[in-house]
């Protein structure tokens, strides 16, 4: 879907030889394009209109508009996107703070949103998908592996390490 997007970005510039930046109702339009297809973060609707050739007054004007109708709220897509990190990619704790602070989300609203989350199950969460990558294989060079995977997946090594020997006593 990014393609297409950049696609058609390509094609707006190319199309405005003039290199002319795009005027407010433009802008205003490709954000709501932008907004129909998913949610996204302010900081991301700020830089694609910016990569679009917007105006920084502009672009201003747009951001309090999307608020305003609700169409930007930095704390709700926040809530939804680490709920869908957790659940459906089985990320951990700390990869989930590093995805949300790369789409632009505050340290603070990070804070107010993974408190939310329940991670008292990270262990019980974590054992099932350590059993699987490990295959039943419990050599050194296997178990190093499965911890760098899952520490790459914001896991805590220590539960990592527990949950290697969990599955190695439970196998014996």
């Amino acid at each position: 879907m990014w393609i297409l997007e950049r696609c058609s970005d390509i094609l707006n510039w190319m199309m405005r030889k003039d290199n002319t930046p795009l005027t407010y109702e433009q802008a205003k339009d490709k954000a709501l394009r932008l907004l129909e297809f998913r949610r996204r973060s302010e900081k991301e609707l700020r830089n694609k209109l910016r990569h679009a050739g917007a105006e920084s007054d502009d672009i201003d004007r747009i951001i309090e508009f999307c608020k305003e109708y609700k169409f930007i709220d930095d704390e709700e897509f926040a809530r939804l996107k680490a709920a869908d990190l957790k659940n459906l990619k089985k990320y951990g704790k700390r990869r989930i703070e590093r995805e949300l602070a790369a789409v632009g989300i505050g340290s603070e609203t990070i804070s107010i949103v993974m408190e939310e989350l329940d991670f008292d199950d990270e262990e019980d969460r974590l054992y099932p998908l350590v059993e699987k990558k490990l295959g039943g294989d419990f050599g050194k060079k296997s178990a190093d592996r499965c911890i760098r995977y899952f520490m790459y997946r914001g896991y805590d090594f220590y539960e990592i390490k527990h949950c290697i020997e969990r599955a190695e006593a439970e196998n014996e």
